[in-house]
């Protein structure tokens, strides 16, 4: 729910978009399900999870299940061996070894993952995802025999991170590089509204760095709109403006917040901080609110004022097929975060927390992490299609 003005009431380089970057991900064909073999390594605390072909494209599935290897006939000459998965001594490159020349193809797979997938090939025996505590640059690795004759190796970078291009050292070796951004240039630190303008670090617009603020609603004093419950704005929108954060700086898209805390931010610094970084996009996030009378009043809606209108088309159409809706569609509206911003803005209410309906999935924080998958994954289709350059089109 906006607080309307006058009328009315973590952050890293963007590295611009592979054109090959598909959101959305393939679901196997066939009758049959697709026997997996899935590994994955394990994080510095320990904690795992699976990727398998039913999930939804950002979303990681709760819990590691029963792996199974393809069924391997007798030896088929035309079929290559992975025989070893690994990372280089600096534990930025990733090196996957076979027994003979090899197909492959590369690119994003979903926000999350960088895929190199490999075309009549079977994983050896023995073959696992290599640990990881080394790594700078990566966060997981996951191995997958995703067919009977193609393996899938799924790569999630660390924040600040560079994907290079899969490159061939000889014909029987795959190499991976990932660079840290802030190996070559600093990091854009963790900022509020509140800070003042020698803390704010502008954009190196010659290298091409796209950077988005998010506007994570009200704040301290001021909770927003309350429902059902006693179910207030800013338990919704606070996870989700940090996840949707994570998500952007994942695949390489600056994100800096207008507050990083539960506190009250007025909303001439949000804007303020917005254009004195020069971000090229701005997305505000609310939950909605109607009389308590109004249980039946439920759905997602999507602002914009003048620039904003593909933004809010894009972002709200992921939203919509994430969730099922209820759809209230996309309005334009003269809130002051909209009306005032440099850049392409939007204000998104992801549901009524006066809502029958709504308010018990807001209450979810599952559901709140599949709304931040969706707002993230809205945001890297209009930068892919609209920010060929340093600055975006409206």
């Amino acid at each position: 729910m906006v607080k309307l003005f006058g009328v009315l009431p973590s952050v890293a380089s963007l590295w611009m978009l592979s054109s090959a970057a598909a959101i959305a991900v393939p679901m196997p064909s066939g009758d049959a399900p697709t026997p997996t073999r899935t590994i994955e390594s394990r994080t510095e605390t320990g904690w795992m999870s699976l990727w398998t072909p039913n999930s939804p494209d950002l979303a990681l599935a709760p819990q590691v299940a029963e792996a199974s290897r393809s069924p391997v006939a007798q030896a088929d000459d035309r079929i290559a061996t992975v025989e070893s998965i690994e990372l280089a001594a600096d534990g930025n490159q990733v090196l996957i070894r076979v027994d003979r020349p090899i197909t492959y193809s590369s690119g994003w797979e979903s926000a999350l993952f960088y895929t190199i997938t490999l075309e009549g090939a079977r994983l050896d025996s023995g073959v696992s995802a290599p640990a990881i505590r080394a790594s700078t640059t990566i966060s997981r690795i996951q191995v997958e025999q995703a067919g009977p004759e193609t393996v899938v190796i799924r790569v999630q970078p660390r924040p600040q991170v560079q994907v290079q291009e899969v490159n061939q050292p000889s014909p029987q070796m795959l190499a991976l590089y990932l660079q840290s951004y802030s190996a070559s240039e600093p990091r854009i630190p963790a900022l509020d509204a509140r800070e003042g303008d020698s803390k704010l670090p502008r954009p190196n617009r010659e290298n091409g760095q796209i950077l988005v603020v998010l506007d994570p609603g009200h704040g301290g004093n001021d909770p927003g709109a309350v429902g059902i419950g006693g179910l207030n704005e800013v338990v919704i929108v606070d996870p989700i403006a940090d996840r949707v954060a994570e998500l952007l700086e994942a695949n390489g898209v600056s994100a800096v917040l207008t507050r990083t805390e539960d506190i009250e931010v007025d909303l001439p610094p949000r804007v303020d901080l917005a254009n004195r970084l020069d971000a090229n996009l701005f997305v505000s996030i609310h939950a909605n609110a109607i009389d308590m009378s109004r249980p039946d009043v439920n759905g997602i809606e999507t602002y914009y004022f003048n620039e904003g209108k593909n933004l809010a088309d894009i972002i709200h159409a992921s939203l919509i097929d994430a969730t099922g809706g209820p759809d209230r569609g996309v309005r334009t509206a003269r809130f002051y975060v909209l009306r005032n911003t440099d850049m392409p803005a939007v204000l998104i209410e992801v549901g009524f927390v006066t809502g029958d309906y709504d308010a018990a999935r807001l209450r979810d924080p599952d559901y709140r992490d599949l709304l931040a998958q969706a707002i993230a994954r809205g945001i890297l289709q209009y930068i892919e299609r609209y920010c060929p350059g340093p600055m975006c089109q409206p």
